[in-house]
């Protein structure tokens, strides 16, 4: 009696081939469970965060490490503006900007018309909050910390970064007024237009 012909054995083969394909198919599913990363990395830069002016970009690191150091930006009381953004944020989030008085350490508005946190529009799939702005600072004279809050693309945490240090001066006097030239007056009246 031949194995492939008999319906007992053959039954006892393909339960046999079922047991053995049921388990290499788990031993493979686990085995890609286990390789896939509960979180993979979806943007192309590491979580960082700016003030910019014309021609100048100003950050500490990348995800609040400060590897850079806090910079310092001096500035004239409504005379300079700025804008805001980030990148390597992830996507669908957005940016919370906010500002530390360093003497009395109380958080101050540093937006016209805004109150004293100032959320971005949410970063794109390619993980870019665009600069928002120009604004212009309406701190008075002091120094102040610009932080945010943020979630960058890479690692789900929330982040506290410091952006920047702000020196506030107070603006310059303005100019004095011309001297005055009194009119050249004779006999015949005065000369008004010199």
């Amino acid at each position: 009696m031949n194995i492939l012909t008999s319906s007992r054995p053959r039954k006892r083969v393909l339960i046999a081939l079922a047991a053995l394909a049921a388990s290499v198919g788990t031993a493979i599913v686990g085995a890609t469970l286990e390789a896939v990363p509960a979180f993979a990395a979806r943007c192309n830069t590491p979580g960082h965060v700016y003030l910019t002016q014309p021609g100048r970009a100003y950050f500490s690191g990348y995800e609040g490490n400060q590897q850079f150091g806090v910079p310092t930006v001096t500035y004239t009381q409504g005379w300079e503006s700025f804008s805001l953004g980030g990148n390597g944020i992830s996507p669908g989030t957005f940016i919370d900007f906010f500002a530390f008085d360093n003497t009395t350490g109380a958080q101050v508005g540093f937006i016209p018309g805004r109150p004293a946190q100032y959320p971005t529009r949410a970063a794109h799939s390619n993980c870019v909050v665009n600069e928002e702005g120009p604004y212009t600072f309406t701190l008075p004279p002091g120094n102040y910390r610009i932080q945010a809050n943020y979630f960058p693309g890479n690692n789900p945490r929330l982040v506290t970064d410091y952006v920047a240090n702000l020196q506030v001066l107070a603006p310059p006097p303005p100019p004095p007024p011309p001297p005055y030239d009194p009119p050249m007056c004779g006999i015949f009246g005065c000369d008004f237009f010199g």
